[in-house]
């Protein structure tokens, strides 16, 4: 077995090493700011399923492809709270999984706040199938207000190494579709100032996500 191919068969599991790594880093962060210490009791957020950084990050600017045919960008992400997920229209359970759960979790806020305004982005990590008219139809099936965009790697790699996100290709036959796309799982907590405030991690149910929106939102509003 050549060095490549050794590495290649490890690489799933370096990918789940370094995102282990990344929540242990994130919850720590967001333990040491939310736990009360230097913090006044008004700043400090109970929130079920969601860890927040110490600080926002600005988004880089960056561009991608919308499904219908646009040209995507930071300015379009700004102006309202946001659910970002990367992922690809392949995915065989987390994806569908998570985005049945988002749509299920916004019905629940809503029902509670008519007025809350969070829009959903799910990013495709797998351009060379993942067309616009495939990505389209996809998150229309989950509900058809949810954007949907790709770009090439280069544009991706921008994106996803500035905020955290880990994904790469993985074989699964000889063919040049036989593939899957090993990547992270959490969605990505964007404010209405395009700053990434942090991350809703798995296992997602749609009572937190909903509970944690609704505190998120009324900080926002305080």
């Amino acid at each position: 077995m050549s060095v490549m191919q050794h590495l290649e068969r490890k690489l799933p599991w370096i990918i789940v090493a370094l995102a282990a790594i990344a929540g242990i880093a994130g919850f720590l962060a967001s333990k040491q700011m939310f736990d009360g210490r230097g913090a006044t009791p008004e700043a400090v957020l109970q929130l079920q399923g969601s860890l927040l950084y110490p600080q926002p990050k600005p988004l880089p600017e960056f561009t991608l492809e919308s499904a219908d045919g646009r040209s995507l960008t930071k300015k379009d992400w700004q102006g309202r709270w946001r659910l970002v997920f990367f992922g690809f229209t392949h995915c065989p359970d987390v994806c569908p999984t998570t985005l049945a759960t988002t749509k299920a979790a916004l019905a629940k806020l809503r029902s509670e706040r008519p007025d809350a305004d969070i829009a959903v982005s799910f990013v495709s990590v797998d351009p060379e199938r993942d067309l616009p008219p495939q990505l389209a139809a996809y998150v229309a099936f989950f509900d058809p207000a949810f954007e949907a965009a790709t770009g090439s790697q280069e544009q991706l790699l921008g994106l996803t190494r500035a905020v955290g996100v880990i994904y790469a290709k993985v074989a699964t036959g000889s063919g040049p579709q036989d593939y899957t796309m090993d990547h992270s799982a959490s969605l990505l907590i964007v404010d209405p100032q395009a700053r990434l405030v942090g991350l809703m991690r798995p296992p997602h149910t749609a009572e937190v996500m909903a509970a944690d929106l609704a505190t998120l939102i009324d900080r926002q509003e305080n």
